[in-house]
């Protein structure tokens, strides 16, 4: 019974975090690594948007409603993307989220909680 609570714990940690670590590498072949450039040199610097900025436009472009003459570019890109996709490259770029930092702290501590158990099960267990 310990065991499996553990193992439940342990796997909602690691999914917690897995949520908030998108990786945004795709993205820095035309925004620049840091997100500094003009993408085809005719995009808005994406790191000077707010998140909410960057929600509104991935969104428009997944649906068609955001952009300009070279919007299709990026509606492929999209496309691609949930909206828990969306929403955490929003947040990777914009600097990061209290909730996710909350999320990740919550599951930390439930690893460690967990270890502790662990620890307790083994010494009563010899």
């Amino acid at each position: 019974m310990i065991k499996q609570s553990i193992i439940t714990i342990t796997t909602l940690g690691l999914l917690s975090v897995s949520v908030s670590a998108f990786d945004t590498a795709v993205c820095a072949g035309c925004h620049g690594k840091d997100f500094e450039k003009k993408a085809l040199n005719v995009s808005k610097i994406v790191k000077d948007l707010s998140k909410e900025d960057i929600v509104k436009a991935l969104k428009g472009y997944k649906d068609g409603s955001y952009g300009g003459a070279m919007k299709t570019v990026m509606q492929g890109q999209a496309k691609k993307l949930s909206d828990e996709d969306i929403t955490a490259i929003a947040t990777q770029i914009a600097g990061g989220d209290t909730k996710s930092e909350d999320a990740n702290k919550t599951a930390e501590d439930a690893n460690k909680t967990a270890e502790d158990t662990n620890k307790t099960a083994e010494k009563a267990s010899k």
